[in-house]
């Protein structure tokens, strides 16, 4: 069984280290363990998902213990309540290279989530460059609000899709080989929905090219 890293737990949540290649819950036509059976495993009690990280990205993912947490952690989510900061290795510089990014996305037929003109759901994605790896360029990604899909939507309208994620438009050039999404849940920071103290956490992914 994979063992997931723990990186905060009390009574009522616990935050995650997310291994990339796992599912945080079911989905319709897929098999095997999801984020949540895992932990749910490991802690020998249900865990439930309040929000969602790709299948392919990593880094700090919370879990409820309890209903109420639960309850709570969605209406933080809701009111984008959450600081929640990401490292994206993006396969060309953004111009400018920082900046903020609003937007309204809509999922079309392919399940691709596209920036539109009209209908849709408003979303701002806040990011700045780190620096350059090669042909890439490491940022760091604040999202103000939290669609499906939203870092890697953003960053591909803006001419520089996430390296290896070939759904959003990615190629890759020369002896590129990336081996999934280089896309990383790096800062959490909330309230506390229940005991309303600070809860902090900061992961560093394991992938070298992410880490600042």
């Amino acid at each position: 069984m994979v063992t997931v890293p723990i990186l905060f737990q009390d009574d009522h949540l616990v935050v995650v280290d997310k291994p990339a290649g796992f599912l945080v819950v079911p989905a319709p036509g897929r098999r095997g363990p999801t984020v949540v059976d895992l932990v749910s495993q490991q802690l020998g009690t249900r865990v439930q998902a309040v929000h969602r990280l790709d299948e392919e990205t990593t880094g700090a993912l919370v879990l409820a213990l309890d209903d109420a947490a639960r309850t709570g952690m969605e209406e933080l989510f809701r009111r984008h309540a959450v600081d929640r900061s990401y490292l994206a290795l993006a396969g060309a510089a953004p111009s400018p290279p920082a900046g903020r990014i609003e937007s309204r996305l809509q999922e079309d037929a392919g399940g691709v989530m596209r920036v539109v003109q009209r209908g849709g759901e408003r979303a701002i994605t806040h990011y700045e460059t780190l620096e350059r790896r090669g042909r890439c360029c490491l940022l760091v990604c604040r999202l103000e609000t939290g669609r499906r899909n939203q870092i890697r939507a953003h960053l591909a309208a803006l001419g520089c899709p996430i390296a290896g994620d070939r759904k959003y438009g990615f190629r890759s050039r020369g002896d590129e080989n990336f081996r999934r999404v280089m896309l990383h849940s790096w800062r959490l920071r909330f309230e506390h929905p229940l005991r309303g103290t600070e809860v902090a956490v900061a992961v560093l992914p394991q992938e070298e090219q992410l880490i600042p």
